[in-house]
């Protein structure tokens, strides 16, 4: 893929444009130009040939005119196949506001649609995040999942080998001693600024897929799963880490064309058409999306609010007691890496979706084609259950479904069906 930097006329010559897509967020605009049919289109790739640069040159040249038309600044574009459009990114000026200007741009029948650029949130608590040097120390027994989801009896059964995991998140440390190896594609969609490694997605990634062998002080749940950090958020302050429409719609791209199993999006925000329109393909192509929940936000906030994406919630801290429509997970006091060899213990939502995300890799090694989108059809702990909070997940009897003959203490009586309608 490529993102191009465009110019747009105006006065007596062309002059680039100076913002960034990441800055700005609240005053721009997305704007969508719609694409020829596939078969019209002779490029196979997005060099595609001359006839469709061509192509590709004609949407420049209207995106521009309808940046002057409506008094607008040409920022960037990102081609998403997929949705059959071209994504525009444009500043509104000051003094106008971005929800006016795409009500009144979507009446010009030149674009496909027009939104506002949103922006999105990770899920973490205050506490979150102590961060400690490299250490011979193991933390591993201070995991919930160690004790809660006795991930060592899961590991004898399933690691998620073969399974890829998008993690769309802030920067992923690849080279963290308990993450060394276990990446397999980097890549950047934040554009106003360098991938850099950061603390939330660093520990997304560590408790989704860490190492599992005697020199790694964490172990993921789905150690052995291939793991795509796909930087589509920034730390925009320490513990505040944020995303918006653009970033996180090339990163669903990316992670649609590169055949994702499952996709964590450990974030919540408003309802997006573009997002949304994008998460439909990555459910379509059979992709499982796990989301934080949050509580804040009617529905738990998009993308947790989405038909067909797993919503998950930190038990320890729950507000929501439908477990047809929210899991519950460990999310409270979790040790993950941090940047620069070093290891924290972090709280939130967010981190109760990536021991869902992980949990997904490892049923999806033993069965491919299960999504596991029903949140209503994985088993639960019952109340009075050492394992953990009575409606949380009970991993041992979750992955029992995929591996009926596995030896895993899973808690009697958890009344559900031996086979989930996954």
């Amino acid at each position: 893929m490529r993102c191009f930097w465009l110019m747009f006329f105006i006065g007596p010559g062309w002059l680039y444009a100076a913002a960034p897509a990441a800055a700005d967020a609240s005053q721009q605009v997305l704007v969508m130009l719609h694409l020829p049919a596939a078969h019209f289109r002779p490029g196979e790739t997005y060099g595609g040939s001359y006839a469709e640069r061509q192509g590709k040159g004609a949407r420049r040249r209207i995106a521009s005119e309808l940046a002057h038309d409506f008094g607008l600044t040409l920022v960037s574009d990102w081609p998403m196949p997929d949705l059959g459009v071209d994504c525009y990114v444009m500043l509104v000026p000051e003094g106008r506001t971005p929800a006016e200007v795409a009500q009144t741009m979507s009446k010009d029948k030149r674009a496909e649609w027009v939104q506002p650029m949103n922006t999105f949130h990770t899920l973490t608590s205050s506490a979150s995040t102590s961060a400690a040097s490299m250490s011979t120390d193991s933390l591993q027994a201070l995991q919930p999942s160690m004790r809660q989801w006795h991930l060592d009896e899961l590991h004898k059964t399933s690691t998620g080998r073969g399974v890829r995991v998008a993690i769309v998140d802030s920067g992923v440390d690849a080279a963290h001693p308990d993450l060394a190896g276990r990446i397999t594609v980097v890549e950047n969609f934040v554009d106003a600024s360098p991938f850099a490694a950061e603390s939330h997605g660093t520990a997304v990634a560590g408790i989704i897929g860490a190492r599992a062998d005697d020199g790694a002080r964490t172990v993921g749940i789905a150690p052995q799963a291939g793991l795509l950090a796909l930087r589509a958020c920034w730390e925009a302050a320490a513990g505040r880490t944020l995303c918006n429409s653009f970033s996180l719609a090339k990163a669903l791209q990316f992670a649609i064309h590169s055949d994702a199993q499952v996709i964590n999006l450990s974030l919540a925000g408003p309802e997006d058409r573009l997002l949304a329109s994008l998460v439909d393909i990555a459910l379509k192509h059979g992709s499982t999306i796990v989301s934080a929940f949050d509580a804040r936000m009617d529905g738990g906030g998009f993308p947790a609010s989405h038909p067909g994406v797993l919503a998950v919630e930190d038990a320890a801290s729950r507000s929501n007691d439908d477990p047809r429509k929210v899991l519950f997970a460990p999310g409270d006091d979790v040790p993950s890496a941090a940047p620069g060899a070093r290891w924290g213990f972090v709280s939130g939502s967010s981190f109760a979706a990536a021991h869902v995300a992980g949990m997904v890799a490892l049923v999806r090694e033993l069965s491919p084609a299960t999504t596991m989108r029903d949140a209503g059809a994985w088993a639960r702990l019952p109340p009075g259950s050492a394992d953990g909070p009575a409606g949380s997940i009970d991993a041992c009897a979750t992955l029992r479904r995929a591996a009926p003959n596995m030896n895993c203490n899973a808690s009697p009586g958890i009344g559900h069906p031996a086979q989930a309608s996954w």
